[in-house]
């Protein structure tokens, strides 16, 4: 790989160092940090784009060289892979086995399993089996000074302590490079279903995804296309998924709503299209906001053409759009999503580098910075790993 292909923001690294093992990765890594040197881990490059322009940018360590399984056990519903593993690869191997990981972030195909856990990114299915958070039992990690260290295990049930995975989950490789990772599985569902629905009110809206949420049926996604649309996913043995779908109908017409047709696979593929565009904006609120997040989107975006949707069961709504002429839209819009209450957010996930220059794609990372900067002044004491580009410049 070139130089110029792990340019981050506009910094291009020195040096590119493509290591074939983790004992190998966490050599490269001492030497970078004792020589002063800044260091991005690189997967396959999919989300380059996600945080700050980085302060400094020396080395780049690749990953994708580890990409070997180290444990796969179906009968525990366990798996233990090497971090630069592709995500599909992974997938596709399970699925042999009637076995998944419940993780469904719209990803390129070349996305490795480290950066969609460094990144944190999830999809609708998050609804029914959580995120990363929730999936992952063990880390293995290469830590500045060269050591490599490891957090949980291989089995669901760890033993007690603290759960130093959730450290490296979303953390943007700022704390240490992750060279392995063992997740807890699920079954493939032996029948699914999609269940659609289009309104006249976004009050409509609000109401049947509030009715489902209080409700026994347990869809596997909910999730709304404009303000209008609702979606659910459904799945399970075959006698329960038409049952839902029969109610799930039933609650659409009787809350004044047609039934539509939607594709699901088409759904999933728009989003991965989307999510290319030149500005990506994730917007978090509690559940009962979510087509309110949505509104706020497509009111302030209107003059971007934005493609506007949510994971209503989860309060996370997206924009994917044009690149405004200044940040101020970006501002107003955020402004408004954080006066939904104390837990309302908005990060900027895609956006051109010359916009980050007036406008922090993180926000405000309120009293609890203190506290991440001395978690990342005691593991990478020299701040050697992605410098500047996470949360409050860490």
């Amino acid at each position: 790989m070139t130089l110029a292909a792990r340019t981050i923001d506009g910094i291009t690294p020195r040096e590119v160092v493509s290591a074939q093992s983790a004992e190998e990765l966490a050599a490269a890594l001492r030497a970078a940090d004792e020589a002063g040197h800044a260091v991005a881990a690189v997967g396959g490059g999919t989300q380059l784009d996600l945080g700050m322009p980085p302060s400094r940018l020396d080395v780049v360590i690749e990953t994708t060289s580890l990409n070997n399984v180290v444990e796969y056990e179906p009968a525990d519903l366990t798996v233990t892979v090497e971090a630069g593993m592709r995500f599909g690869e992974l997938q596709r191997m399970l699925g042999e086995q009637g076995q998944m990981l419940a993780l469904d972030p719209p990803v390129e195909d070349g996305a490795t399993l480290g950066g969609v856990i460094a990144t944190n990114v999830s999809g609708p299915l998050r609804f029914a089996y959580g995120t990363a958070r929730d999936l992952v039992i063990g880390t293995r990690v290469a830590n500045p000074d060269g050591t490599i260290t490891h957090a949980g295990g291989r089995v669901v049930k760890n033993v007690a302590g603290y759960d130093l995975n959730k450290l490296y989950i979303g953390s943007l490789g700022t704390l240490a490079i992750v060279v392995e990772l063992s997740f807890k599985l699920a079954p493939i569902p032996p029948a699914t279903a999609t269940v659609s629905g289009e309104f006249e009110g976004a009050q409509q809206v609000r109401e049947l995804v509030a009715a489902v949420v209080r409700s026994p049926l347990s869809p596997l996604a909910i999730e709304l296309i404009g303000s209008r649309q609702v979606v659910f996913r459904v799945g399970g043995y075959p006698q329960a998924v038409e049952r839902q779908v029969r109610d799930l109908s039933a609650l659409i017409t009787d809350g004044g709503g047609r039934l539509t047709e939607t594709a699901w696979e088409d759904l999933q593929r728009q989003r991965l299209e989307a999510r290319r565009r030149d500005v990506l904006l994730k917007a978090t609120a509690p559940i009962s906001q979510s087509a309110t997040l949505v509104e706020i989107l497509e009111r302030n975006l209107s003059a971007l053409a934005p493609q506007v949707w949510a994971h209503a069961g989860n309060g996370i709504a997206y924009a994917a759009c044009e690149a405004p002429s200044d940040a101020s839209v970006v501002q107003t819009t955020r402004m408004e999503v954080c006066a939904l209450g104390a837990n309302a957010s908005m990060v900027i996930e895609r956006c051109p580098t010359p916009l980050k220059a007036s406008i922090d794609v993180w926000g405000d990372p309120g009293p609890s910075i203190a506290l991440m900067r001395a978690i990342k002044t005691k593991l990478d004491p020299r701040g050697t790993l992605n410098p500047g580009r996470y949360v409050g410049g860490i």
